[in-house]
């Protein structure tokens, strides 16, 4: 995909003719093996796009005692990929999403809102736990804020939704950053959906490199549905 904005294509990280310098799946083994050795219990995949190296998720499905939440824009969860899912309830899928169809579109290509509704559709029918992760923006911070954006995932099945806030990493985009009114509104908006829904979906945000949840047992509860 060509998702306006991203840093993982912009920084050289990923996309074509880039030399394949990945780690090998062996390597990839020993990785989740020595974090389960040392007590480790949450792992976070994130890419690019992760499902392009189902060798890798295949690994991380064998290590039962570690969640593996995996940020990932949906396009590759068909059939097998969901028998995977439903099978090794460590994996937890956390689908990328803008907000409405004509903003998803419009940052991740025509056609991805639709492909996500259906795959949102799939794992709540297998019952499979699945969050959604939201890129915010100055174009989408009222929408992905809203009780009306939330209810609908939360009726689609998912139960974590996880805010990032924009950060540009080229002038053309540094207006998409929110600035600090845009973040104040933004906290408090957040702050009713969790009064609303205590029982129902867990909120997040992503800050420096972390997820963050208000409250520890909030983490418990992600847990406890696996």
């Amino acid at each position: 995909m060509f998702c306006k904005g991203c840093y993982a294509r912009e920084n050289k990280s990923c996309g074509e003719g880039l030399p394949n310098e990945q780690l090998s799946i062996q390597r990839w083994e020993g990785i989740f093996k020595e974090a389960k050795e040392l007590g480790v219990s949450f792992i976070l995949l994130a890419g690019g796009e992760p499902l392009m190296r189902r060798d890798v998720i295949e690994k991380a499905a064998e290590i039962k005692e570690i969640m593996f939440p995996i940020f990932t824009n949906g396009t590759m969860l068909q059939e097998e990929y969901i028998k995977l899912l439903d099978k090794n309830r460590n994996l937890v899928p956390m689908l990328s999403i803008e907000g409405d169809k004509m903003q998803t579109d419009g940052r991740r290509g025509e056609g991805t809102y639709d492909i996500l509704m259906d795959v949102m559709d799939k794992l709540k029918q297998k019952g499979i736990l699945y969050g959604a992760s939201v890129t915010v923006t100055t174009e989408n911070f009222i929408t992905v804020t809203s009780t009306t954006f939330f209810d609908k995932l939360y009726n689609k099945g998912c139960r974590a939704l996880i805010f990032v806030e924009y950060v540009p990493v080229t002038e053309a985009t540094k207006q998409l950053a929110p600035t600090d009114n845009e973040r104040e509104v933004m906290e408090h908006e957040q702050q009713k959906l969790r009064k609303l829904n205590e029982t129902g979906m867990l909120l997040g945000e992503h800050e420096g490199g972390c997820i963050l949840f208000k409250n520890e047992n909030e983490v418990k509860k992600l847990i406890s549905s696996c």
